[in-house]
């Protein structure tokens, strides 16, 4: 698997399997965004290059950063499982996934002690659901989140 080293103005480096370095245009790239440490796939068409990023199966990424389909994060994660605090553990915040667990748990028990837990799963689907449809994630399908479980963008 081919990685990117380094992203010089309109040229980019990257590093193949067997120890070559390829330099190609920016252009020659399938994807926005490229950072240094992307794996991607080089396919050579005659002298050209054609540059796709490769995707993974897993949600971790490069740097403790997490990367989640946002339709499974906020239609399950936050609105069906918010609650559970699914959301959260999803982003890697364990110890907050089990606070909001535990304050939605007290509001089923006794209704009125668990409303700060309500209030926050709803707000937690409300910035999820901004995020994704709104301006930050609009046009992408997966949201990033950093090594503490914050929005990237």
């Amino acid at each position: 698997m081919a990685e990117i080293l380094s992203i010089n103005g309109a040229e980019v480096k990257i590093g193949e399997d067997d120890g070559k370095v390829v330099t190609t245009p920016i252009a020659s790239l399938q994807f926005s965004n490229p950072k240094v440490g992307d794996k991607v796939d080089v396919y050579r068409d005659g002298k050209n290059f054609i540059v796709k990023r490769t995707e993974s199966s897993s949600c971790a990424t490069v740097d403790g950063e997490r990367s989640i389909n946002k339709h499974i994060f906020v239609w399950i994660g936050t609105f069906m499982f918010g609650g559970f605090g699914v959301d959260r553990f999803m982003r890697g915040q364990v110890g907050l996934g089990v606070l909001k667990l535990l304050l939605c748990t007290i509001g089923w028990i006794t209704i009125v002690g668990g409303f700060a837990g309500w209030i926050w799963t709803l707000v937690d689907w409300i910035n999820g659901l901004i995020k994704a449809y709104g301006g930050a994630y609009g046009n992408e399908e997966n949201f990033t989140f950093d090594e503490n479980g914050n929005y990237t963008k």
